[in-house]
């Protein structure tokens, strides 16, 4: 399943589009549209979408949450948020939803177990409210190499939590191959962020247009066949159907 991402308020009114690029979307709610969203007009959406026969994920809210904050007043924030999203994505339909973990070296390197718990938390409530039916998959952002996924994982069984491996977060965090990402955490990927840069800045370009070793990743997407859920997560509008276009080549 390829999908193009697209913010919630732009959904509607790209339902043609979305049908001619032949793919799914993926609805991203910021931190406000999280919070105003009506669960109606959430709800009427789903059945457009499906009635359109376009299948969706949901991405949700990021900006200063903490899903493992040291901080409780911070960690309640984060959970309300985050447990809200996967309600609307069962509004949707959505066949997953990706957050991002809030994990990185510089603020919790000495603090693994404390980053540990608090995320559990986090999840269980997350988890608790998304039902046994609607994935949810952590995605890497900062983490230089999967240590922090392989250690919230093992905390977590038997519960179901997944990866969201991002090809752009990797090109600029990592300081470990890619082997090693998918020989160590391969299994729980779900979702992939398909989308490239030069190593210098988060650029979302179409793949090809950087320096990610897409050739070393497509033997593990041969192996999982159709599995994996790919968005092509271009973030300038332009670059929408050469991202679909450099997607369907790479997968084909």
């Amino acid at each position: 399943m390829i999908v193009i991402n697209a913010p919630y308020r732009m959904v509607r009114d790209n339902i043609r589009r979305i049908k001619e690029l032949d793919v799914g979307v993926e609805v991203y709610f910021n931190n406000d549209a999280i919070d105003d969203v009506d669960e109606a007009h959430v709800t009427e959406t789903g059945k457009i979408l499906r009635g359109e026969g376009i299948r969706c994920t949901v991405h949700a809210p990021f900006m200063d949450l903490s899903p493992g904050a040291v901080d409780r007043d911070v960690r309640n924030i984060t959970r309300e948020k985050l447990k809200r999203t996967v309600t609307m994505a069962n509004h949707l339909g959505a066949l997953g939803v990706v957050c991002h973990p809030g994990y990185d070296k510089w603020r919790f390197g000495d603090y693994l177990d404390v980053w540990l718990e608090g995320s559990a938390g986090t999840w269980n409530e997350v988890l608790g409210e998304a039902g046994d039916q609607l994935p949810v998959m952590l995605e890497n952002v900062f983490e230089e190499e999967p240590l922090s996924f392989i250690e919230l994982f093992k905390y977590m069984k038997p519960k179901k939590l997944y990866l969201c491996f991002d090809s752009g977060h990797f090109n600029l965090f990592t300081n470990v191959s890619l082997e090693v990402w998918l020989s160590t955490i391969g299994n729980y990927v779900k979702e992939m962020h398909l989308h490239d840069n030069h190593g210098t800045r988060d650029d979302h370009l179409p793949i090809g247009r950087g320096t990610f070793p897409f050739r070393e990743l497509k033997g593990f997407l041969k192996a999982r066949g159709d599995d994996i859920i790919l968005t092509a997560e271009v973030h300038d509008e332009s670059h929408a159907a050469e991202g679909i276009k450099n997607l369907k080549e790479y997968v084909a």
